[in-house]
């Protein structure tokens, strides 16, 4: 437990892409790593993992290729850091306030140092860091690198993407960015699964279950498999981040038909706001980070006070949590991962 719960001084924390030529990518075994004895949105919260005793020593290990996700507006977009990409899981970066975020972005980012932007697990463009600055919209602030995009023809639309360093991204392979469309029959398959997993969690049934459906995307995690629908509902309250009203409740679910017998769902988070706290989950991109043929899926969770990001990652069979940012609330009993 030692090793997973690190402190790392802040000049460690380096993300230059112009000194990583030598870098090889081997790819990542994902899993939850936690780096806060706290966690922000819990009253009487439960520590992650055990903290290091007093007196203790653990060398800091060199800072591995990080995950970003990004936003963009017009020709411009601005990134922030996901967490660091290890071989044996994904980890929360050490930097917790505006200064720190602050002194990140300008001491360890140079400006000039490209990414390679991915949107539906697929290589879109590429972004050049210009401007430096803070995202505080999550329950830490975020370095935020800003600069210039661009784009494939055929991802002229894209307005969120995932990024990674560009000499780690140009491993991946570029691939053909088709997206999939969002037919009535997918549309439908989400009604279907989220009509069954109301009374497996016993929660209460709303009006009209379509009504209650605040989003919806769909996705080919691998070319020979139908599309994954992913969606969000939420009953009683909004998509947002804020106080939840009594009796409100989440639904966030991963449906997907591997083998061609039909959907089933392959991920469950049921919140119940009165009992787990607000976590309301919505789908940002996925990217198979580990190259084993299931994609990781990012997301962004509303709480009531702030966003966190997790990330979910097909582990022993089964769609896991592989990683949550310390200060976000932690799985509820009512999460549930299927092959």
């Amino acid at each position: 437990m030692k090793t997973a719960l690190r402190t790392l001084p802040l000049v460690g924390i380096v993300m230059v892409a112009v000194s990583c030529d030598n870098v090889e990518w081997g790819g990542a075994h994902l899993s939850l790593r936690s780096t806060s004895d706290d966690l922000a949105e819990v009253e009487a919260g439960v520590p992650l993992s055990d903290p290091i005793p007093a007196g203790d020593t653990v060398a800091a290990e060199p800072l591995g290729p990080v995950l970003y996700m990004g936003r963009r507006s017009g020709s411009q977009a601005s990134l922030i850091p996901v967490a660091e990409i290890r071989t044996d899981g994904l980890y929360s970066l050490e930097v917790t306030s505006v200064e720190e975020s602050r002194a990140f972005a300008a001491d360890n980012v140079s400006a000039g140092s490209e990414f390679t932007l991915f949107a539906d697990g697929r290589r879109v463009g590429r972004l050049s860091a210009v401007d430096f600055g803070v995202d505080e919209r999550y329950c830490r602030p975020r370095p935020q690198i800003t600069g210039p995009i661009e784009l494939i023809p055929d991802a002229s639309a894209v307005r969120t993407f995932l990024a990674l360093p560009s000499q780690l991204g140009s491993t991946f392979l570029h691939g053909s960015y088709a997206p999939v469309p969002q037919t009535r029959d997918l549309r439908v398959v989400s009604l279907t699964m989220m009509q069954s997993i109301i009374p497996s969690v016993g929660a209460p049934w709303p009006i009209s279950v379509l009504g209650i459906r605040r989003d919806i995307q769909v996705f080919r995690a691998n070319l020979d498999e139908a599309p994954t629908v992913v969606a969000t509902f939420v009953n009683a309250d909004a998509l947002d981040v804020g106080p939840a009203p009594r009796g409100a409740y989440s639904v966030f679910l991963v449906a997907s038909d591997p083998d061609g017998a039909g959907y089933r769902t392959s991920y469950t988070d049921y919140r119940l706001a009165s009992r787990d706290g607000k976590g309301t989950a919505r789908y940002f991109d996925h990217l198979d980070l580990d190259r084993d043929g299931s994609p990781e899926i990012v997301l962004e969770v509303m709480g009531r006070n702030s966003m966190w990001l997790s990330a979910l990652s097909r582990r022993d069979g089964a769609m896991q949590e592989a990683y949550r940012d310390p200060c976000g609330l932690p799985a509820p009993a009512g999460v549930t991962g299927a092959p």
